[in-house]
Formats: structure tokens, sequence, C-alpha cells
């Protein structure tokens, strides 16, 4: 239980997080990266994602402005298109002809996570442009203030290029894996994976669908969405205005 008499914590930082799918032989699939046994939230099984840094502002400018008064300014989906590719390996950019080539890929994302180069400057170089309709909003959670470490964190959800494949990285997390959200639950269920109300919620709203189509088009019409009762908004969901308009 929370001690009521210890401080809240104020500081809030924004961060983005991309619900990467593809379609498996018992529906939707959603790959899921283990984090290392320390930090604020150790050990717990997440979505690709992370903090918004300055780079992503010009980034941001590069994709379309928001469709609706629930979605967030561009810098939230630069940086979940950039954490994807840093975390699993998965690029929603192309360059002016064709397709980057598997070595291509692979060496950007080496320079990258050995800080040869920033994303943003690998980005440039490369002349990419961002698959901007591949990558939709989902949702909106603010880490309450009792939590450890508190983030302003915009969910995203998008399909793998089929040419393309997830793979962790050491240096960040312990495993990736895809998994059907209704397996991630169950090892939750059973104990043996640590997820966080937001991953829970997510992996819920995503479990139903028959393959990844349907649930992208959900998106796109705002069907997706879920009551935010008073009690998930307490623990960071955040509530939606008006009309969804992912398209």
């Amino acid at each position: 239980m929370k001690d009521q008499s210890a401080p809240y914590n104020k500081l809030i930082r924004e961060a983005a997080s991309v619900i990467v799918l593809r379609d498996g032989a018992c529906g939707p699939e959603v790959f899921m990266l283990q984090r290392p046994g320390r930090g604020d939230f150790p050990d717990l099984h997440v979505f690709p994602g992370g903090k918004v840094d300055e780079d992503d502002v010009d980034l941001g400018t590069l994709l379309a402005a928001p469709q609706s008064p629930n979605h967030p300014t561009q810098k939230f989906k630069a940086a979940a298109l950039r954490e994807c590719f840093e975390e699993c390996g998965v690029l929603f950019a192309d360059p002016p002809k064709g397709q980057l080539r598997t070595r291509e890929l692979q060496q950007f994302r080496a320079d990258l996570l050995s800080n040869n180069v920033s994303f943003k400057d690998g980005f440039e170089r490369l002349e990419l442009t961002f698959h901007d309709d591949a990558v939709l909003y989902f949702s909106h959670w603010i880490t309450p203030a009792y939590a450890p470490a508190r983030f302003d964190t915009r969910f995203f959800v998008a399909h793998v290029p089929a040419e393309q494949e997830a793979e962790n990285h050491a240096s960040e997390t312990i495993a990736g894996s895809w998994q059907t959200p209704e397996t991630a639950l169950r090892n939750y269920a059973q104990g043996d994976w640590q997820l966080i109300v937001p991953t829970i919620t997510t992996l819920r709203m995503i479990a139903g669908y028959d393959d990844v189509a349907a649930l992208m088009d959900a998106v796109r019409l705002g069907r997706h969405r879920i009551p935010v009762t008073p009690s998930l908004h307490q623990k960071g969901m955040q509530y939606f205005v008006g009309t969804w308009c992912s398209f």
C-alpha cells in the first residue's frame, strides 16, 4: 500500500510508446519487451517506447498535424517512431526510391545504438520519409503522482512491415517476444510477468480482434476506445473529447 505521508512526485516527463502488431495463427500478436531488473520500473514487460527528446520536435515537423483534439503534437509520434527503431529494430520510414536493404537497416540501427549517429542525422543522411499513416494514435496515460517516476505517455499502434522483423537489443532490454494479448495477460495472471495498468488495459483493448487490419480500422474510427472510468482515470488513463478521426 502506498504511504500517503510520502511526498508526491511532481516531475512529469513526456514519452511515447508503440504497440507493434503482426498477424499470427490465433489472431493479432504484439511485440513485448522485458526491461532489466533496475531503474524505476524493473523487470516489466512493456511495449517499445521511451522519453521524447529535443530532436523529436524537429522530426515531428515531417509528420501530419494532429487530426482531432484527442491527438498529440507531432513530437510524440516522432518519438514513438524513433524509439520503435531503437528498441525493436522496426523502422516505419523509407528512402526516396524503394526500401532500405536489410543490411542498411541493420547498420543504421547499429550506428544509432553505438552513439555513432543520432536518429535525426541518420534519418536525414538516408533521406527517409516516415510512414505517417501506418502509425495510429491509440491512447493517453499520465503516471499517477504516487509512482516512482512519472510520464505523460502517448500510445500508438502499428502493423509491422512485411519485410521487417522485430528484435530486441541487449543494451536496453533482457528479451523480446511476440505474444497474443491473451497469452501476455495470462502470463501476468500466473505471476510470470510483471505488467502495469496501462499495459494491462491496452492488451485488453487489443484482444478479441480477428486480425491486425480489423484492429487498425477500429482505431481509425475511434471504435477501440473504452469508457474512461474514474478508477481508470485515477490510475492514469486520460479522458478523450469529441471525435477521434484517425484518418
